[in-house]
């Protein structure tokens, strides 16, 4: 059964046939087995060895100590004794849910990272080598080719995962967790998987001019993310900040429904509690409190991001010089992500702790309305055949404003002006209407700030787009990233606090954190001198458009 189930896979996409066929050789099968097997034969041995042997300590011991020195409150060991037929007397469920918590953890490290440098790595290769070029033109749509390499790049990974996967199971019935709980988990980490393969695929293919730095630079921000949210996870109670969100993409925050269902002593287990998710709150209402709706979500979550990541990739397989996304689609997903981000931010009615939490939304807006800003910036080439031809569109019924708001080809500004004005109005209205009492003002005049100078960062990218080097991307990302960091490393290094010098953060990134020491007329300079400069910069972006065109017209004329 499960060859015909192959036959079929392989006939309806031949792309995991050409994934397989060099990949699944008696070596590399053999290779991955044994690594499987003696893993899993070393966890076991390793917590094995944990169980008591003699007299001592453990924290798997179900004695009550006999003396108040028998119990170290520190370690949580506990003073361990024996039954009358001379075996140890442990909680067998706690052993078996440790091995099955580390196996866990470990699976979403390999499969997250490692899944993500293999399908980068392969499809920079096949770009470097030309290949990639073969299979565009291929008559299989786009999706199928990438269900291909999603199901077939990785599949010596997937194999060490599958001989793990009784191993696994077994641990969590063992431990008394439900059947179906562990499918939810399964299901979770497949849903977390779709999305970060799609999103790596989607970063190989937006950032070919990184090279070999690309499956480093991709698995290592997978790495410091799946990290540090697994330790938040592990560890604590959630922040009550819009970080939370961040969270949900990590398999490991479903792990405490699974330990919960166990029934053991919080005080036994001493990890992932269940406090973490029935605090997580979401424009004030405890949605992950019930099981099967704080899976769903989550689920829901993982779902509609990576359809918007298959947007993405279908978008500019076929065509390496289209943007990433068309315009229409920039504003569903800032209207989506404002709406989502906004949510977390009300998980507590502390005045202080609302504005901290509209501090970071403004950086979480600011950071997604870069990652739009470029991937809506078309490439020069196609800059210069819209300039060339944009006096046509006049004739056809589009105005200017239309071509620049809708348009494929036309240039971004615009576009990332309606982009911010959409988080605006989102965003916005619940400033005015959160419990901030003295730092309503400041909380919406720093995010008003911090809009316009996404705007001018925009403007600035755009222009530098339009530069003749063939690095311009390198160039435009460059450049924006020291004009973020620049500013605060200089700083740190004048000791110049935002309580001492407001004007000055007002031209950062960061220009709340300094709204709260700021005086109406520092307020309306910054605003002016934004709008200044990002005036004087469109002037130069649209005479670049200009110069470009002409040039492309006289190139055309017969001399």
């Amino acid at each position: 059964m499960i060859v015909t189930i192959i036959d079929r896979l392989t006939e309806t996409n031949p792309q995991i046939m050409r994934e397989w066929q060099g990949r699944l050789t008696p070596k590399n099968i053999s290779i991955a087995s044994v690594i499987s097997l003696v893993g899993q034969l070393l966890v076991y041995l390793y917590y094995q060895n944990l169980l008591p042997v003699g007299a001592g300590f453990s924290r798997y011991c179900t004695a009550n100590p006999p003396h108040n020195n028998d119990y170290d409150p520190y370690s949580g060991l506990k003073y361990c004794i024996q039954d009358l037929n001379g075996q140890w007397m442990i909680i067998s469920r706690l052993w078996w849910l440790d091995i099955f918590t580390f196996l866990s953890i470990t699976g979403i490290f390999a499969l997250l990272v490692v899944g993500t440098y293999q399908l980068i790595a392969d499809l920079s290769g096949e770009e470097r080598r030309g290949t990639l070029n073969f299979i565009r033109l291929s008559p299989q749509p786009a999706r199928t080719i990438f269900i291909g390499k999603i199901f077939g790049v990785p599949i010596l990974l997937y194999l060490v995962c599958l001989l793990a996967l009784p191993f696994h199971l077994g641990a969590g019935l063992l431990a008394g967790i439900p059947l179906s709980l562990i499918l939810a988990f399964y299901a979770v980490l497949i849903a977390s998987c779709a999305f970060f393969y799609h999103a790596a695929l989607s970063f190989a293919l937006a950032t070919p001019w990184l090279g070999g730095f690309q499956p480093w630079l991709g698995s290592a921000t997978v790495l410091i993310f799946v990290f540090y949210s697994s330790i938040f996870t592990l560890s604590g109670p959630n922040g009550r900040t819009p970080f939370d969100w961040l969270i949900l993409f990590n398999p490991s925050f479903v792990l405490p429904y699974l330990v919960k269902s166990t029934f053991l002593p919080p005080d036994a287990v001493r990890y992932l509690g269940i406090s973490q998710i029935f605090d997580l709150r979401w424009y004030g209402q405890s949605l992950w409190q019930s099981v099967i709706m704080g899976i769903s979500l989550i689920l829901l979550n993982f779902a509609l991001c990576t359809y918007g990541l298959t947007r993405i990739l279908q978008r500019r397989f076929h065509n390496p010089l289209a943007t990433l996304i068309s315009k229409p689609q920039s504003y569903w997903m800032m209207g989506y992500f404002s709406a989502i981000s906004l949510g977390f931010v009300f998980q507590t009615l502390e005045p202080s702790y609302i504005f901290d939490n509209f501090v970071i939304l403004s950086v979480f807006v600011a950071i997604f309305g870069l990652l739009i800003l470029f991937a809506l910036t078309p490439p020069r080439q196609t800059l210069q055949d819209w300039a060339r031809y944009r006096h046509l569109q006049g004739k056809k019924g589009i105005s200017l404003g239309k071509a620049l708001i809708f348009g494929e080809k036309s240039p971004s500004t615009l576009a990332m002006a309606v982009n911010l004005a959409i988080a605006i109005l989102f965003i916005l209205p619940a400033i005015f209407i959160a419990p901030l009492h003295q730092y309503k003002l400041a909380t919406a005049a720093g995010f008003l700030l911090a809009m316009n100078m996404i705007l001018v960062y925009a403007a600035i990218a755009q222009l530098l787009m339009l530069a003749s080097t063939n690095k311009r991307a390198l160039l435009a990302a460059s450049s924006i990233g020291i004009l973020i960091i620049f500013p605060f490393l200089c700083f740190a290094v004048l000791r110049v606090n935002p309580s001492q010098s407001p004007l000055l953060w007002f031209f950062t990134f960061l220009p709340i954190a300094a709204t709260k020491y700021a005086t109406l007329p520092s307020f309306a300079l910054a605003i002016f001198s934004q709008w200044l400069g990002l005036t004087l910069v469109g002037w130069q972006i649209n005479r670049q458009l200009n110069r470009l065109g002409a040039s492309a017209t006289q190139a055309l004329i017969p001399s």
